[in-house]
């Protein structure tokens, strides 16, 4: 886990889409953030371990996932351990947070039951969008603060594309994600931040409002979250650090990876 200490930022940017519109003011409390995604290894402990944990309507083990089910229960493919954990729901990464929540003393942040949140909880959760953005422009200070714009994410996305990507049993020959920390970590210590999955954020989506906001973490109600950092399959603008999407919550692609955080 990588700490980031309490800061103001400017997130959002004018030169996007109108997803990320109006740049705007935010203030954030300390947090940490994984250095790293998720991996098929890391989760598929969690599913041996906690078996009753995890609704099978939450992953997705059809082709092309490195974690599959067999009659023994739930095996990462061979040589697939160390890729990001992929076809995973919000719903499923957040019972993966608890899980992890439970093995370290923490309180757990999600009641998965009535899908609700409890943020005043200490336990491990998806990071805030803002939380996520304020980590990737560190990572990448090329960024110009309002812009959301870095020189090296586009390339970094390509390269993700027409050469590293597609190891392992992916879909040979085709673009697929790389292992978690293939690649020398940013600037801030994290890895694959942009082009190689997009990652689950807590945030309900909602159009920007141009008010300053202190530890913004969405709407209450809602069915779309919000992801970021762009995959393997998306083109130059979506892979920078302001770049935003929605995903429905239950969606299991294999573009949608996820990193933890904490509040500190």
């Amino acid at each position: 886990m990588i700490s980031f200490a309490r800061q103001d930022l400017v997130v959002g940017s004018a030169d996007l889409t109108a997803r990320e519109r109006p740049p705007h003011r935010v203030s954030l409390g300390p947090f940490a953030l994984a250095d790293r995604c998720v991996s098929a290894g890391d989760f598929t402990a969690f599913l041996h371990d906690a078996p009753d944990d995890m609704d099978h309507l939450m992953i997705d083990c059809i082709d092309p996932g490195f974690v599959v089910h067999r009659a023994d229960g739930f095996q990462v493919r061979p040589g697939c351990a160390d890729f990001p954990m992929i076809q995973i729901s919000f719903w499923g990464a957040a019972a993966y947070c608890n899980w992890l929540s439970r093995g370290e003393g923490f309180q757990p942040v999600y009641d998965l039951a009535r899908r609700e949140a409890g943020l005043s909880a200490d336990g491990y959760r998806l990071p805030r969008e803002a939380e996520w953005e304020a980590a990737c422009r560190q990572g990448h200070p090329a960024g110009t603060a309002g812009t959301g714009n870095t020189a090296d994410a586009p390339a970094a996305c390509r390269a993700l594309r027409a050469g590293e990507a597609g190891l392992g049993a992916f879909r040979r020959g085709e673009p697929g994600p790389i292992p978690t920390a293939a690649r020398a970590p940013d600037a801030a210590g994290l890895h694959e931040m942009i082009g190689n999955v997009r990652e689950w954020c807590h945030d309900r989506y909602a159009p920007y409002s141009a008010e300053p906001a202190r530890d913004p973490s969405g709407p209450g109600r809602g069915s779309f979250r919000v992801v970021r950092g762009g995959s393997f399959a998306d083109p130059g603008p979506a892979c920078r650090p302001a770049s935003r999407m929605a995903a429905f919550e239950d969606t299991k692609c294999e573009v949608y990876g996820f990193r933890v955080a904490r509040s500190l």
